[in-house]
């Protein structure tokens, strides 16, 4: 059974991407791939596992934000290194390291599965919105980079694009999960708002290119979305961690 042990596929993902990252970093580009890749394997099994820690099979545990978020990102660094092999990794595969160490802390059970929870709209929009926010922390590091002088100076305007486009993705998936589940699409609560001013913002980021003056903040831009979409889901964790959990 892939639930026995199936914590210690997480923590030998993390050590992988660990040293991809430290591989990279002193300009090992392929042993850094190879163990990027086979900490992304792991972290899947990982998460394939989550979805039987209760004895049941269930989607929700498997698209969790804080344990998918960084197989997104090793998912884009992976995809990134293939199309553009001679690009650096190091600042992605950090991004990956970071963000695989907070699951270290978070607790790894799962909430018992409701109805609400398991329809197929819920799985679509936590994957869409997890991707969305690993492509809007690659922007931001890309922006990092061009407003440092390395790189291409527009790079991160594809990534917030993609973001964007994915954000919407998961705004749709959302209201239609919310629909079935509780009988209207949008509700005044912080969930919602939060997620509305992510939206608003990238919206607002993408449109001022458009605007001469604005152009050439936009990279300031990006990586103030960055943060933005740290300090709204990550500061909503501690209180995701007070739900009752099992088999963690």
């Amino acid at each position: 059974m892939l639930t026995t042990g199936v914590h210690a596929w997480l923590y030998a993902a993390i050590g992988l991407y660990g040293i991809a990252w430290g591989l990279a970093v002193f300009h090992r580009r392929r042993p850094a791939a190879g163990a990027l890749a086979i900490g992304f394997i792991l972290q899947s099994l990982y998460l394939i596992g989550r979805g039987w820690l209760g004895g049941v099979f269930v989607v929700h545990p498997i698209v969790e934000g804080p344990f998918l978020l960084p197989w997104c990102l090793a998912l884009i660094a992976m995809v990134r290194s293939f199309a553009f092999p001679k690009a650096p990794m190091g600042g992605l595969l950090g991004l990956v390291t970071a963000f695989s160490l907070f699951c270290l802390f978070y607790s790894k059970g799962i909430i018992p599965p409701s109805p609400k929870r398991e329809s197929v709209w819920a799985a679509l929009f936590f994957l869409s919105e997890s991707m969305a926010h690993a492509l809007f922390y690659a922007a931001a590091w890309m922006a990092v980079l061009s407003l440092a002088g390395k790189g291409h100076p527009h790079a991160y305007y594809t990534w917030l694009v993609w973001g964007f486009s994915l954000y919407t993705v998961a705004q749709m998936t959302g209201a239609l999960w919310c629909f079935i589940g509780w009988g209207n699409t949008f509700s005044w609560n912080s969930r919602h708002l939060s997620s509305a001013a992510i939206w608003t913002f990238f919206a607002a980021t993408l449109h001022l290119q458009f605007v001469p003056k604005w152009k050439p903040k936009s990279a300031l831009l990006a990586v103030a979305g960055g943060l933005l979409v740290l300090y709204i889901s990550y500061g909503n964790y501690p209180h995701e961690v007070r739900h009752l959990r099992v088999g963690g």
